[in-house]
Protein backbone atom coordinates (compact mmCIF):
# COMPACT_ATOMS: atom_id res chain seq x y z
CA UNK A 1 0.00 0.00 0.00
CA UNK A 2 0.98 3.35 -0.70
CA UNK A 3 1.01 5.96 2.05
CA UNK A 4 -0.64 8.86 2.92
CA UNK A 5 0.45 12.22 1.10
CA UNK A 6 2.70 9.97 -1.15
CA UNK A 7 2.89 10.86 -5.18
CA UNK A 8 1.87 7.92 -7.12
CA UNK A 9 1.04 7.30 -11.07
CA UNK A 10 -2.25 6.08 -11.73
CA UNK A 11 -3.85 5.20 -14.65
CA UNK A 12 -7.31 5.99 -15.53
CA UNK A 13 -9.26 2.55 -15.95
CA UNK A 14 -13.31 3.95 -15.74
CA UNK A 15 -14.74 7.55 -15.67
CA UNK A 16 -17.84 7.94 -13.83
CA UNK A 17 -19.51 11.53 -13.04
CA UNK A 18 -18.71 11.32 -9.70
CA UNK A 19 -15.55 10.25 -9.71
CA UNK A 20 -12.51 8.09 -11.68
CA UNK A 21 -11.39 4.78 -11.09
CA UNK A 22 -7.26 4.06 -11.66
CA UNK A 23 -4.51 1.53 -11.24
CA UNK A 24 -1.56 2.76 -8.80
CA UNK A 25 1.23 0.78 -11.73
CA UNK A 26 3.83 1.19 -8.98
CA UNK A 27 1.95 -0.98 -6.41
CA UNK A 28 0.80 -3.80 -8.36
CA UNK A 29 -2.14 -2.14 -10.19
CA UNK A 30 -3.79 -1.82 -7.17
CA UNK A 31 -7.26 0.09 -7.61
CA UNK A 32 -7.68 3.64 -6.31
CA UNK A 33 -10.37 6.51 -6.88
CA UNK A 34 -10.27 10.12 -7.75
CA UNK A 35 -13.38 11.79 -6.61
CA UNK A 36 -14.56 14.35 -9.03
CA UNK A 37 -13.71 16.83 -6.21
CA UNK A 38 -10.00 16.07 -6.13
CA UNK A 39 -10.03 16.35 -9.95
CA UNK A 40 -9.09 20.10 -10.06
CA UNK A 41 -9.31 23.21 -7.72
CA UNK A 42 -12.74 25.04 -10.22
CA UNK A 43 -16.19 23.81 -10.50
CA UNK A 44 -16.31 20.73 -13.18
CA UNK A 45 -19.07 20.50 -15.43
CA UNK A 46 -17.63 17.31 -17.16
CA UNK A 47 -14.62 15.23 -15.68
CA UNK A 48 -14.21 14.37 -19.15
CA UNK A 49 -12.67 17.77 -19.90
CA UNK A 50 -9.75 16.44 -17.17
CA UNK A 51 -9.21 12.93 -17.57
CA UNK A 52 -9.15 10.24 -20.37
CA UNK A 53 -9.26 6.34 -20.25
CA UNK A 54 -6.26 5.10 -20.42
CA UNK A 55 -3.99 8.50 -19.03
CA UNK A 56 -1.31 8.75 -16.75
CA UNK A 57 -1.89 10.89 -14.23
CA UNK A 58 0.43 12.10 -10.78
CA UNK A 59 -1.65 12.12 -8.09
CA UNK A 60 -1.70 12.29 -4.50
CA UNK A 61 -2.80 9.96 -1.74
CA UNK A 62 -5.12 11.98 0.60
CA UNK A 63 -6.82 9.14 2.76
CA UNK A 64 -6.20 4.99 2.77
CA UNK A 65 -9.20 2.56 4.64
CA UNK A 66 -7.10 -0.46 4.89
CA UNK A 67 -10.57 -2.16 6.22
CA UNK A 68 -12.57 -1.41 2.79
CA UNK A 69 -9.28 -1.70 0.71
CA UNK A 70 -9.73 1.82 -0.14
CA UNK A 71 -6.81 4.17 -1.75
CA UNK A 72 -8.35 8.05 -2.41
CA UNK A 73 -6.06 10.05 -4.67
CA UNK A 74 -6.33 13.69 -5.37
CA UNK A 75 -5.05 15.41 -8.41
CA UNK A 76 -5.34 19.11 -7.37
CA UNK A 77 -3.31 18.98 -4.34
CA UNK A 78 -0.13 19.01 -5.55
CA UNK A 79 2.81 21.23 -7.12
CA UNK A 80 3.25 21.66 -11.42
CA UNK A 81 6.55 20.95 -9.97
CA UNK A 82 5.66 17.77 -7.58
CA UNK A 83 3.92 16.34 -11.19
CA UNK A 84 6.76 17.00 -13.00
CA UNK A 85 9.13 16.05 -10.46
CA UNK A 86 6.79 12.41 -10.18
CA UNK A 87 6.85 11.87 -13.48
CA UNK A 88 10.35 12.28 -14.50
CA UNK A 89 11.05 9.97 -11.86
CA UNK A 90 8.22 7.62 -13.01
CA UNK A 91 10.03 7.93 -16.20
CA UNK A 92 13.60 7.01 -15.44
CA UNK A 93 12.60 4.43 -12.89
CA UNK A 94 10.90 2.31 -16.19
CA UNK A 95 14.02 3.47 -18.28
CA UNK A 96 16.13 1.56 -15.46
CA UNK A 97 13.87 -1.82 -15.90
CA UNK A 98 13.95 -1.81 -19.56
CA UNK A 99 17.85 -1.46 -19.55
CA UNK A 100 18.61 -4.21 -17.19
CA UNK A 101 16.05 -6.35 -19.14
CA UNK A 102 18.30 -5.71 -22.19
CA UNK A 103 21.22 -6.62 -19.67
CA UNK A 104 19.80 -10.07 -18.30
CA UNK A 105 18.93 -10.94 -22.13
CA UNK A 106 22.88 -10.59 -23.72
CA UNK A 107 24.42 -12.19 -20.35
CA UNK A 108 25.31 -16.06 -21.37
CA UNK A 109 25.24 -18.74 -18.39
CA UNK A 110 25.50 -16.02 -15.39
CA UNK A 111 26.59 -17.19 -12.27
CA UNK A 112 24.90 -14.28 -10.60
CA UNK A 113 20.54 -13.79 -10.61
CA UNK A 114 19.63 -10.52 -11.75
CA UNK A 115 17.72 -9.22 -8.63
CA UNK A 116 21.07 -10.17 -7.02
CA UNK A 117 22.79 -7.48 -9.52
CA UNK A 118 20.57 -5.14 -8.89
CA UNK A 119 20.36 -5.36 -5.14
CA UNK A 120 24.10 -4.92 -5.21
CA UNK A 121 23.73 -1.85 -7.12
CA UNK A 122 21.30 -0.48 -4.57
CA UNK A 123 23.90 -1.28 -2.44
CA UNK A 124 26.74 0.69 -3.14
CA UNK A 125 24.22 3.24 -5.04
CA UNK A 126 21.89 5.26 -4.04
CA UNK A 127 19.53 2.96 -6.32
CA UNK A 128 20.01 1.21 -9.13
CA UNK A 129 19.02 3.78 -11.90
CA UNK A 130 21.91 6.12 -10.55
CA UNK A 131 24.42 3.19 -10.38
CA UNK A 132 23.37 2.73 -14.22
CA UNK A 133 24.31 6.45 -14.68
CA UNK A 134 27.30 6.59 -12.76
CA UNK A 135 28.48 3.63 -14.89
CA UNK A 136 27.37 5.30 -17.75
CA UNK A 137 29.48 8.60 -16.96
CA UNK A 138 32.40 6.90 -15.08
CA UNK A 139 32.61 3.08 -16.82
CA UNK A 140 34.66 0.06 -14.93
CA UNK A 141 35.62 2.47 -12.34
CA UNK A 142 31.55 3.01 -11.12
CA UNK A 143 31.31 -0.88 -10.10
CA UNK A 144 35.27 -1.44 -8.71
CA UNK A 145 33.57 -1.81 -5.01
CA UNK A 146 30.79 -4.15 -6.14
CA UNK A 147 30.44 -8.05 -5.81
CA UNK A 148 28.80 -8.21 -9.68
CA UNK A 149 30.21 -10.62 -11.24
CA UNK A 150 32.57 -9.72 -14.49
CA UNK A 151 29.95 -11.43 -17.18
CA UNK A 152 27.20 -9.15 -15.67
CA UNK A 153 29.88 -6.35 -15.30
CA UNK A 154 30.86 -5.98 -19.01
CA UNK A 155 27.22 -5.66 -20.54
CA UNK A 156 26.09 -3.79 -17.49
CA UNK A 157 29.16 -1.25 -19.08
CA UNK A 158 27.86 -1.72 -22.67
CA UNK A 159 24.37 -0.97 -22.19
CA UNK A 160 24.70 1.79 -19.97
CA UNK A 161 27.36 3.50 -21.98
CA UNK A 162 25.28 3.16 -25.02
CA UNK A 163 21.80 4.29 -24.16
CA UNK A 164 22.23 6.91 -21.04
CA UNK A 165 22.90 10.39 -21.67
CA UNK A 166 23.85 12.50 -18.82
CA UNK A 167 22.19 15.96 -18.90
CA UNK A 168 22.22 18.21 -16.07
CA UNK A 169 19.03 18.97 -14.12
CA UNK A 170 18.11 21.86 -12.79
CA UNK A 171 15.45 22.85 -9.56
CA UNK A 172 14.78 26.54 -8.92
CA UNK A 173 13.06 27.95 -6.20
CA UNK A 174 11.52 31.23 -4.38
CA UNK A 175 13.22 32.27 -1.10
CA UNK A 176 10.96 35.37 0.76
CA UNK A 177 13.06 36.70 3.53
CA UNK A 178 11.41 38.76 5.79
CA UNK A 179 13.75 40.45 8.78
CA UNK A 180 12.93 43.59 10.37
CA UNK A 181 16.45 44.23 12.39
CA UNK A 182 18.77 47.31 12.06
CA UNK A 183 21.02 45.11 10.29
CA UNK A 184 18.70 43.53 8.08
CA UNK A 185 20.53 43.47 4.55
CA UNK A 186 23.63 42.21 6.48
CA UNK A 187 22.44 39.38 8.27
CA UNK A 188 20.15 38.26 4.68
CA UNK A 189 23.78 38.99 2.93
CA UNK A 190 25.43 36.73 5.01
CA UNK A 191 23.15 33.99 5.09
CA UNK A 192 22.83 33.51 1.20
CA UNK A 193 26.49 33.66 1.05
CA UNK A 194 27.37 31.43 3.79
CA UNK A 195 24.85 28.78 1.75
CA UNK A 196 27.68 28.86 -0.98
CA UNK A 197 24.66 28.81 -3.21
CA UNK A 198 23.73 30.20 -6.97
CA UNK A 199 21.33 33.24 -5.52
CA UNK A 200 20.03 36.03 -7.51
CA UNK A 201 18.12 38.79 -6.31
CA UNK A 202 14.76 39.66 -7.55
CA UNK A 203 12.88 42.10 -5.44
CA UNK A 204 12.51 42.83 -2.39
CA UNK A 205 11.80 40.45 -0.12
CA UNK A 206 12.35 37.42 -2.57
CA UNK A 207 15.73 36.17 -4.11
CA UNK A 208 15.52 33.03 -6.79
CA UNK A 209 17.69 30.29 -5.51
CA UNK A 210 18.92 27.39 -8.16
CA UNK A 211 20.65 23.98 -8.03
CA UNK A 212 22.01 21.90 -10.70
CA UNK A 213 22.80 18.30 -10.26
CA UNK A 214 22.50 14.54 -12.28
CA UNK A 215 19.49 13.87 -11.58
CA UNK A 216 15.87 15.50 -9.94
CA UNK A 217 16.24 13.37 -6.75
CA UNK A 218 19.40 14.68 -5.71
CA UNK A 219 18.64 18.48 -6.63
CA UNK A 220 15.81 17.93 -4.76
CA UNK A 221 18.09 16.81 -2.15
CA UNK A 222 20.75 19.24 -2.00
CA UNK A 223 18.22 22.24 -2.36
CA UNK A 224 16.38 20.97 0.96
CA UNK A 225 19.78 21.08 2.45
CA UNK A 226 20.34 25.35 1.25
CA UNK A 227 17.08 25.65 2.12
CA UNK A 228 17.28 24.83 5.92
CA UNK A 229 20.68 26.06 6.37
CA UNK A 230 19.12 29.84 4.89
CA UNK A 231 16.20 29.10 6.78
CA UNK A 232 18.13 28.50 10.20
CA UNK A 233 20.45 31.67 9.77
CA UNK A 234 17.18 33.30 9.14
CA UNK A 235 15.40 32.24 12.24
CA UNK A 236 18.59 33.06 14.70
CA UNK A 237 18.36 36.55 13.43
CA UNK A 238 14.78 36.65 14.34
CA UNK A 239 13.59 37.09 10.57
CA UNK A 240 11.70 34.63 8.82
CA UNK A 241 12.46 32.37 5.53
CA UNK A 242 9.62 30.54 3.57
CA UNK A 243 10.34 28.92 0.10
CA UNK A 244 8.25 28.41 -2.89
CA UNK A 245 9.65 25.36 -5.25
CA UNK A 246 9.02 26.99 -9.03
CA UNK A 247 10.34 24.86 -11.95
CA UNK A 248 12.42 21.69 -13.24
CA UNK A 249 14.38 21.97 -16.06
Amino acid sequence: MPEVEELVIAKIKKIMPYGAFCELEEYNNREAFIHVSEVASRWIKNIHNFVKEGQRVVGRVHRIIPEKNMIDISLKRLTDADKKRKMEMYRRDRRTEKLFEIIRDKVKKPKMKLDDVIAEMERVFEDSASGLEEVAARGEEALKNTKITEEWKSVIIDIAQSSIKKQKKRLTGVLTIRCNKPNAIEIIKNALISSKADISYLSAPQYMIAVEGEDFKKCDKKLKIIVDEITNEIKKAGGTCTFEEKEHQ
